[in-house]
């Protein structure tokens, strides 16, 4: 708890990828293990998934070279280009609302548009349906939790 706290009082003081750091060791202390792991460079981010709705593998894009979602093909690049619908801030909420506030508190606009686009929506070019971006990246990549309580059960009754 003291190391989280630390580290949410001293995010908002870091420059540049300082800012990314910090947030992701405050994301990492809070119990966020994915937010706290994922890449946040939004000078030029690629993230993959399947979309949710029909498999189709999915390159999203978040950076330099635009804000979309597309088919990655091998010889013809990045086709069937879906821009991003980004959130806006007064959607955000919970975690979301903390990573963009904090963001912008620092003064790091790239950041903080690059989470606006996060957590916004994704399209699929393949089948053209629309889906929470930031919700399917955490599904498809966040570990399996167990089933049984990780501390063994002390009655012993049964």
């Amino acid at each position: 708890m003291a190391l989280h706290r630390l580290a949410r009082e001293r995010v908002v003081s870091a420059a540049g990828p300082a800012t990314v750091r910090r947030l992701q060791d405050t994301l990492a202390f809070a119990g966020y293990t994915f937010w706290a792991a994922i890449s946040l460079d939004f000078t030029d981010e690629h993230y993959h998934l399947d979309c949710p709705h029909c498999a189709t593998r999915l390159a999203i894009v978040i950076g330099g070279h635009g804000r979309y979602s597309a088919i990655r093909d091998h010889d013809d690049g990045d086709i069937h280009r879906v821009p991003l619908r980004p959130a806006t801030p007064a959607e955000l909420n919970g975690t979301s609302r903390w990573m963009h506030d904090t963001a912008v508190a620092a003064g790091d606009t790239i950041l903080a548009d690059g989470l606006i686009h996060l957590f916004g929506r994704a399209g699929c070019g393949a089948c053209g349906s629309s889906f929470d971006l930031a919700g399917r990246l955490e599904a498809e990549n966040s570990p399996i939790q167990p089933i049984d309580a990780i501390v063994p059960r002390t009655d012993r009754s049964n």
